[in-house]
């Protein structure tokens, strides 16, 4: 198990558990690459096995997601336990090139959230939104 005052050296191709949310237990963090930027490390990341609210999906469950930029330290506060390494990466890099073509123009960051939290926030900007409700829209006056 692994603190915020811990020292790992994340790599490439470490599948970890990580503190889940409720009902996603068996989600897993896949470190798909390791870019050390001149502020500091981005480590991009995969997370399998999830149940998030996505209307826009059918069924309206996103199982995966497949890109997500993190800073080491919330990683760091995120993972429990490696459990793979030399994991078999993707062959799709499409997530990371995008992020990596916005984050060259300086249009693309990384996030210093919790991998839960992470998964809050994606769920609530994809969530349909009541009328006033923050964004919500609606004609009635």
């Amino acid at each position: 198990m692994t603190s915020p005052h811990v020292q790992v050296e994340f790599q490439a191709a470490q599948r970890w558990t990580y503190r889940t949310r409720p009902g996603e237990d068996t989600s897993t963090v896949l470190i798909l690459r390791r870019d050390d930027e001149p502020n500091g490390t981005a480590l991009h990341v995969t997370l399998d096995r999830l149940r998030l609210g996505n209307p826009h999906l059918p069924g309206g469950v996103q199982m995966a997601l497949g890109h997500a930029p993190v800073t080491a330290d919330a990683l760091r506060a995120s993972v429990l336990e490696l459990i793979q390494v030399n994991a078999p990466l993707p062959a799709d890099e499409g997530g990371y090139r995008q992020w990596r073509e916005a984050a060259d123009r300086g249009e693309a960051g990384v996030f210093t959230l919790t991998l839960a939290e992470i998964l809050d926030v994606i769920g609530q900007a994809v969530a349909p939104a009541l009328p006033g409700e923050l964004f919500g829209k609606t004609n009635r006056r």
